[in-house]
């Protein structure tokens, strides 16, 4: 049998995880509890729950209060809160990162910056960034060529993850011979039926 000896800063690892974790904890059920209550429009007592919870280091609400702060104009804030989840490699936080460096909104305008971080985003399956990245590679936007073969590629990895505007651009790719697509009627129809039965 082999015996195992701790070190002290093995010792004091433990202690700091074990520490830590009652702290994360809290931080989660706040944050889940904020998220629950913007959800319902209690936008003051969300905000309360939201920071003490960002504070904490709860990736969620990090994202929800930059949110919530990016609507109010708050925008210093909210690109403070949007890059500290961003450092955790939260997708949501890179790609609201992202949304900021586009805008020049907390810091300076960067579109270049901008794109790489919404395909990062994208490439992490973000819904959002999947169809913000299929939007700038159809309209050559944040640094990108203009490729419309890989606007489509995006654009059906969105709707793959159930996002219907993606699903919208694609029918009417189809419908009009868009983005490099011949007109295609019946593909049209597919992705209107998807639409029909994702609502």
């Amino acid at each position: 049998m082999k015996i195992r000896i701790i070190t002290p800063a093995i010792l004091i690892s433990c202690l700091l995880t074990m520490q830590q974790s009652p702290a994360l904890a809290d931080a989660k059920t706040d944050g889940d509890k904020g998220i629950e209550e913007f959800r319902q429009g209690n936008l003051i007592e969300s905000m309360q729950l939201l920071e003490r919870s960002a504070k904490g280091g709860y990736t969620p609400a990090q994202t929800t209060l930059a949110y919530i702060l990016d609507i109010s104009e708050r925008d210093e804030e909210a690109f403070n809160w949007y890059q500290q989840a961003a450092e955790s490699n939260d997708p949501a936080g890179i790609f609201g990162l992202g949304n900021m460096y586009a805008k020049g909104e907390g810091t300076g305008r960067d579109p270049q910056k901008a794109g790489q971080l919404t395909r990062r985003a994208a490439e992490m399956a973000h819904v959002l960034a999947m169809r913000a990245y299929a939007y700038a590679l159809e309209n050559g936007a944040l640094g990108f060529a203009r490729d419309d073969a890989a606007a489509v590629e995006w654009f059906h990895k969105a709707s793959e993850a159930g996002d219907q505007v993606s699903m919208r651009r694609l029918q009417d790719a189809y419908s009009q011979g868009q983005l490099g697509l011949p007109v295609d009627p019946a593909q049209a129809s597919v992705w209107e039926q998807k639409i029909k039965s994702d609502n």
